[in-house]
């Protein structure tokens, strides 16, 4: 892995928090920096590139936002949808709409969890507290 040099200007309280959370760790400054922006900074090889944008834009909501959005579960009536449908295919019942509706509503499905997560996870690298969530719906 190559490494580059930067020099940043960053405020007295930010340089404050990281020295202090270097000494509680016994780590070096600059490896808490490192890690701290490695844990924050999306990583988006290997999501969808029409959700890419939505999940970078994510490192700068506020806590608020982000505990909103990780309680953020598909609405109900699209829920039980995706839910009929896949007892349908289950059942071998689901005809080419079906399986068309089927493909969108689990592709949407998998972007409310990839926010989820991306929300969950940008909490815990700032030290925040998750709330409470949401069960994510199983299948019937």
């Amino acid at each position: 892995m190559s490494v580059q040099t930067v020099t940043l200007s960053i405020p007295e309280s930010i340089y404050q928090r990281a020295r202090q959370a270097a000494e509680v760790l016994q780590r070096p400054l600059e490896d808490v920096i490192v890690d701290t922006l490695a844990t924050t900074l999306p990583t988006l090889d290997d999501v969808p590139a029409e959700v890419a944008p939505e999940l970078a834009a994510m490192a700068h909501l506020s806590d608020e936002a982000l505990q909103g959005l990780a309680n953020n579960a598909m609405a109900e009536e699209r829920q039980e949808l995706l839910d009929h449908l896949l007892d349908e295919q289950g059942r071998g019942e689901l005809d080419e709409a079906g399986q068309r509706e089927l493909a969108a509503l689990m592709a949407e499905y998998g972007r409310a969890m990839l926010r989820r997560a991306k929300a969950v996870a940008l909490l815990i690298a700032r030290g925040r507290p998750v709330p409470a969530l949401a069960p994510i719906p199983s299948e019937s």
